[in-house]
């Protein structure tokens, strides 16, 4: 189960890849769909998914995920307002990790 936690929390938890609920953001270590990806973004997912290791979602759709090898990989979908936060958040959040 993940820890619900506050948004301004999240960078933190996402940079540690640890799991986490804030609202319609979540950090999982386990795949749940691919939400509202467009046919591009989700072929890349489903090219994706063996290896990764961490998904980060944001109202159900993937917006970023940490793969094995790979490293991070941020949707480049446009999205709400808020999903495009979410977005922004991931950023500052992958660059505090060094892989």
């Amino acid at each position: 189960m993940s820890k619900q936690i506050n948004q301004r929390d999240a960078e933190h938890y996402i940079s540690n890849r640890q799991e986490f609920t804030a609202s319609a953001l979540e950090g999982r270590v386990y795949n749940v769909g691919d939400g509202r990806l467009d046919p591009e973004e989700a072929a890349r997912y489903k090219e994706d998914l063996d290896g990764t290791q961490y998904w980060v979602y944001s109202y159900s759709t993937p917006i970023a995920w940490f793969h094995s090898v790979k490293g991070w990989y941020i949707v480049g979908q446009k999205f709400s307002q808020t999903t495009s936060k979410h977005q922004n958040l991931v950023r500052r959040a992958a660059s505090l990790l060094v892989v």
